[in-house]
């Protein structure tokens, strides 16, 4: 059972997938599918990495970050009239995360090349979640953009050689994927929640910047996916719930295989 548990497929794909999936169909029927993400991916942290807190490292504090998301979330949808507030508020300290994640290696650069990190590090992880909020109106489109926003991730962060960090966002990914499943089965749209993909895009965003300061991965191969969110946008509103899953879907992979590209193909 040990060896099963520990096999990277298990760990990232399908434990995560199979909670987030059950905890999903429970949910269904409410705004609360944003829980369902956060379940999935706490399986894969307790999994690949454990919950100790002796030596905060910068995975294990994306770890805390993502699972307190849990909390941003309950803001965001506990009074929904106000959540543009609310939302501001929350891509604030997203942002601010960013920056205490990275903290110990910002502190090794001099000053003025750590300041341009931060800052560009916390812009990237705030305008992801923004991104995922402004979709929150429509729970397949975010679902998808989620979905494959932490699958790509995932990817581009084992190409530049971080398997934790690739297990992370691809875990939070299929739990994505899980929660565009359930509306897939039912044949509907849940009930609108603005933050169904918060928890997909808080870590994939988190795993990506810290990918490009731990690994080698190449910053600008995290910039594709900001089109994630944009480009479901061209899937006609017309379509029933089954169909736009996959159309909404099938283009996200657009700007998630141009990722993968630029992670693959950078130079040596």
């Amino acid at each position: 059972m040990e060896a099963w548990l520990a096999h990277p497929a298990i760990q990232a794909g399908i434990l995560p997938f199979v909670v987030a999936l059950v905890v999903a169909f429970l949910l269904a029927r409410t705004r609360w599918l944003a829980l369902a993400q956060v379940a999935g991916f706490a399986v894969a942290v307790t999994l690949a990495a454990g919950w100790s807190f002796e030596s905060l490292t910068s995975t294990r504090k994306l770890a805390i970050v993502g699972v307190a998301t849990i909390a941003m979330c309950a803001a965001i949808e506990w009074k929904p009239a106000q959540w543009r507030r609310v939302a501001l508020a929350v891509c604030i300290v997203l942002a601010a995360s960013a920056v205490w994640m990275l903290w110990r290696l910002l502190a090794q650069k001099e000053v003025a090349p750590a300041v341009l990190a931060a800052v560009l590090a916390g812009g990237y992880v705030a305008m992801q979640s923004a991104l995922a909020l402004q979709s929150g109106d429509d729970p397949v489109r975010s679902a998808a953009s989620g979905a494959v926003l932490g699958m790509a991730t995932g990817i581009v962060a084992i190409l530049g050689a971080s398997a934790v960090l690739g297990t992370f966002a691809l875990a939070v990914g299929s739990a994505g994927a899980a929660t565009l499943a359930v509306q897939f089965i039912r044949g509907r749209a849940s009930p609108v929640g603005r933050s169904i993909s918060l928890p997909a895009a808080v870590v994939a965003a988190l795993a990506g910047v810290n990918g490009v300061m731990t690994a080698e991965l190449p910053w600008y191969a995290l910039l594709p996916l900001l089109l994630c969110v944009p480009i479901t946008r061209l899937a006609p509103s017309t379509l029933t719930a089954r169909v736009l899953c996959i159309a909404a879907f099938a283009l996200c992979l657009i700007p998630a295989a141009a990722a993968i590209a630029l992670a693959w193909f950078r130079p040596a």
